[in-house]
């Protein structure tokens, strides 16, 4: 106790915590994945097409219940955008690396 009570606060209570239901609690669970799937497909070399379309499904799960997962989308797009185009040249070209080599 303080020696001077008229100076001292009121009691707040505890600390105020967001509770959030079940399905809340999901939805930003798979935003997360999400949003790690996502930024990882952007640095994994081909595996990287994979962890982008699972980054995309998991995003969309998330928003439909109610949870932004717009980072998981978008880094999931570029990842597996980025690998496509990276990609399928290279598969283009091996055949001419066969005809030239014969």
């Amino acid at each position: 106790m303080s020696q001077y009570p008229e100076h001292q606060q009121p009691y707040q209570g505890g600390p105020m915590y967001n509770a959030l239901g079940p399905a809340q609690m999901r939805g930003q669970q798979l935003a997360q994945t999400s949003m790690i799937l996502g930024i990882l497909s952007l640095f994994i070399p081909l595996v990287g097409i994979v962890l982008g379309i699972i980054a995309i499904n998991k995003a969309k799960e998330s928003e439909q219940l109610n949870s932004d997962a717009t980072v998981g989308k978008v880094t999931g797009w570029v990842g597996t955008i980025l690998w496509i185009l990276s990609v399928v040249p290279l598969l283009l070209l091996i055949p001419f690396f066969f005809v030239m080599a014969a």
